[in-house]
């Protein structure tokens, strides 16, 4: 049999040829001393191609070139061979001393008294991940080879089962694991390769190696080795061949003339030369009309990748709306299943999931311009959800989802802590999201828990932000409300309690490189302030008497306003400002109309209507709407600083300076500590101050001085968290003020199809996400939503 003689001759190459380092020597010679002594009667005038490919594959320091022969007198294929020589070494290595023979760039495994494991990782990652070769020796000389649980046939390789182990043989088996390669599927290089994408049996993974990275497909049944003189792999070339002949057939379907008279690339030219005026969009649609019209199966019609994206916002938005335009006939559009299809190509779960990854990078790719698009901040919050499992039954398996999952670290921890493993209804869910520099914001992760503890949100932050950085993104800051969990989280990364000193700037604990910037909401601030007012004054439901203010002189103003005024000097007071409810309290609006300009401007009217003395009391009042109008207007400025002396963050330091003197005025007063605590803002409030404006100006200095770009105030803030909370409870569920872990997972993707991704406000506007998987989708495919 052929392969034998080539599988005895491959391990005797490996074992047996020593070259000189300065001689020129051919394949021809190399090919007679392999054999030379071992096998009389193997042919040494002819020489199988597939040696050619073994020695260079074993031998990478050998280089081509084209030289005299003096055996055979003519110019042949000759190898430089760098490989120093050694003297003959048949010594028997004992088994425990395996070990000390594995090459600097393999490792141990696993040591048995029988067998040894070793490693040893392939240049390639996928995802950032890397995939291990393992290599089992065991006592008796048996020798097997496994990539990702999956063995290798070692015939392929003409590698040898069973070997003796010695001094040559052990360099030998290492020497030979070098012709097995890691299949790197199929590049994407084009828009049209993106079609073979669509499929379910595949995945999308962007594959490095060294400084070099491309975007490839990979079947799922990849067998992640390569055969010999291959560049994928069996699995990945039949499913990439067999896309090719599916598309190609869906293509001839396209071209085919629609009523066998006028074909569509006429008709496109009809239409734009009786309507040149058309936007490319509405003749799209129209186009598309006309051949689905004219095609005798609707499951048969190839819709355009904007038809479908168009359909997905539509069906989003109101399903019923989209089946009664369908089935009244007004327009052919996709149906529901295949939209669903499309809609759930990214399926949702707790903690980080790769295709979600993969997704925002594509989005990112497409719709970040500039390089500092991809520098931005990490947004996090907690919404409520309800108590509730929900078993979710698919083709492929069944999930369970409602438990607490904030990954297997914080799994482990609790474990620890607690001294058990238990699982827990989920009744809170942790979202997280990126917002860039310039607009680009996407909900990628998020862990369902039992209201996150400190060590919980440390640990899932930072997953997160590393993820970030693998998939090209860079998070410098990270920007949460003032709950005492993650006020408690902040201060975890300052464990010396010097939070201030350092200007809120947090350094990796694994990459003390990465520098993240902390701070609190100014949303959320301002909430807090305008509830310190509202609890100020003098009956027995108040907690707090400010010495500058209190919420009557609020309640005065808005009645004189009101009754005095027949064009309201502050025509967007109203009750819900001067009373909110609990629900109401939550709006940052009601908040910025008690605090901002408007307000200001109607309590000096109110003051100049007072006597002297009234007058005299409300000058705190006015000083303090001064400075909080700055914020409000400060925080809803979309016009960029570009300058560390900009004007208005020299006003923003006198804003801070101000709170601080009042501050430290109460420090003096003979009051005891109770009722000087009562006459300040909470310390909570306090404190978050502290962090807002230590975090922004670190922030804004980072980005002049460091990253030379600028920042927008506005999009400092985590409405677009809210905005995505707000979602899930009423747009894509209903009336539903507490969902289950299950319709919150399920709603991310319509959020992200319904929404742009890509806006001048925080959450308003821009460009929308198209559908992680864009072409034709697999048939029989079954998802609940």
């Amino acid at each position: 049999m052929k392969w034998l003689s080539l599988l005895s001759l491959n391990f005797r190459l490996a074992e047996h040829v020593v070259i000189d380092n300065n001689s020129n020597t051919s394949l021809e010679q190399i090919f007679s001393l392999a054999v030379n002594d071992y096998e009389k009667n193997t042919p040494s005038s002819r020489l199988d191609p597939k040696l050619s490919y073994m020695i260079t594959e074993m031998f990478p320091q050998i280089k081509k070139s084209k030289v005299f022969c003096q055996k055979t007198g003519k110019k042949s294929q000759s190898f430089r061979c760098s490989v120093e020589s050694s003297t003959c070494n048949i010594a028997v290595v004992e088994f425990n001393n395996l070990e000390k023979w594995k090459p600097h760039d393999w490792f141990v495994l696993n040591k048995l008294d029988d067998k040894i494991v070793f490693g040893h990782f392939f240049m390639e990652t996928f995802n950032d991940n890397k995939t291990v070769m393992e290599l089992s020796l065991s006592k008796a000389g048996q020798i097997s080879i496994s990539i990702a649980d999956v063995h290798i046939n070692l015939s392929e390789y003409y590698i040898p089962t069973k070997i003796q182990y010695t001094a040559r043989s052990l360099p030998a088996i290492f020497r030979c694991t070098k012709l097995i390669k890691h299949c790197h599927g199929y590049e994407i290089k084009t828009n049209d390769d993106l079609k073979f994408s669509t499929s379910f049996s595949c995945s999308k993974e962007v594959c490095k190696v060294g400084t070099n990275s491309m975007n490839v497909i990979r079947s799922v049944s990849c067998t992640h080795f390569l055969p010999l003189r291959s560049s994928i792999c069996r699995k990945c070339s039949n499913f990439i061949q067999n896309r090719k002949q599916t598309l190609q057939k869906h293509e001839n379907k396209e071209n085919i003339c629609i009523n066998s008279k006028v074909s569509k690339e006429e008709i496109k030219q009809f239409i734009k030369s009786i309507a040149p005026n058309l936007h490319e969009n509405q003749l799209t649609l129209i186009l598309s009309q006309i051949v689905a019209s004219n095609t005798k199966s609707k499951t048969s019609v190839r819709w355009d990748k904007d038809v479908i994206c168009m359909a997905l916002v539509l069906f989003n938005r109101n399903p019923a709306a989209y089946r009664d335009m369908t089935l009244n006939k007004w327009l052919h559009l996709p149906s529901e299943q295949m939209l669903k299809i499309y809609k759930n190509a990214v399926r949702q779960g707790p903690g980080i999931i790769p295709e979600m990854m993969l997704w925002m990078a594509n989005e990112g790719k497409r719709q970040i311009k500039l390089d500092e698009g991809y520098y931005g901040g990490l947004i996090l919050d907690e919404m409520a959800i309800q108590e509730d499992l929900q078993l979710v039954n698919t083709k492929e398996c069944s999930a369970l989802f409602g438990l607490s999952d904030s990954g297997n670290d914080v799994q482990m921890m609790t474990a620890l802590n607690e001294g058990k493993l238990q699982s827990h209804i989920a009744n809170h869910v942790q979202q997280y999201v990126f917002n860039g520099l310039t607009g680009f914001r996407w909900p990628f992760a998020n862990f369902p828990n039992t209201q996150a503890s400190p060590s919980e949100i440390f640990v899932t932050s930072w997953m997160c932000i590393d993820e970030l950085y693998r998939w090209g993104f860079r998070p410098i800051y990270c920007c949460m409300d003032g709950s005492a969990n993650n006020r408690a989280f902040l201060k975890m990364h300052f464990p010396d309690g010097n939070s201030l000193c350092t200007n809120m700037i947090a350094k990796c604990f694994k990459y003390p490189g990465r520098k993240i910037v902390l701070f609190m909401d100014p949303c959320h601030l301002l909430k807090k302030i305008r509830n310190s007012i509202l609890s100020s004054g003098f009956l027995e439901s108040h907690q707090r008497l400010l010495t500058i203010n209190e919420s009557k002189m609020w309640i005065d103003a808005y009645n004189w306003d009101r009754t005095t005024n027949s064009f309201h000097i502050h025509h967007k007071l109203s009750e819900e400002h001067i009373f909110p409810s609990n629900a109401q309290k939550m709006r940052n609006k009601l908040a910025f109309d008690v605090l901002d300009s408007e307000m200001l401007n109607l309590m000096q009217q109110y003051t100049s209507s007072l006597n002297a003395a009234c007058q005299e009391e409300m000058k705190g009042v006015l000083q303090f709407l001064q400075h909080t109008s700055f914020l409000v207007s400060f925080f809803k400025d979309f016009r960029p600083v570009k300058d560390i002396n900009d004007e208005r963050l020299r006003l923003f330091s006198e804003a801070y300076n101000w709170f601080k003197s009042w501050e430290k005025s109460n420090v003096g007063s003979t009051d005891d500590e109770h009722k000087r605590y009562k006459t300040l803002m909470t310390m909570e409030t306090r404190e978050d101050l502290d962090f807002l404006y230590l975090g922004f100006m670190s922030l804004t200095h980072i980005m002049i001085t460091e990253l030379k770009s600028e920042l927008t105030p506005a999009r400092i803030n985590s409405d677009i968290v809210e905005n995505i909370f707000c979602q899930e409870r009423s747009l894509y569920h209903g009336a539903n003020t507490n969902p289950n872990y299950n319709e919150y997972r399920t709603g991310i993707n319509s959020i992200i199809l319904g929404q742009a991704t890509t806006s001048r406000k925080s959450n308003a506007g821009g460009v929308k996400a198209e559908p992680f998987a864009l072409g034709p989708p697999p048939k029989k495919m079954h998802f609940l939503i």
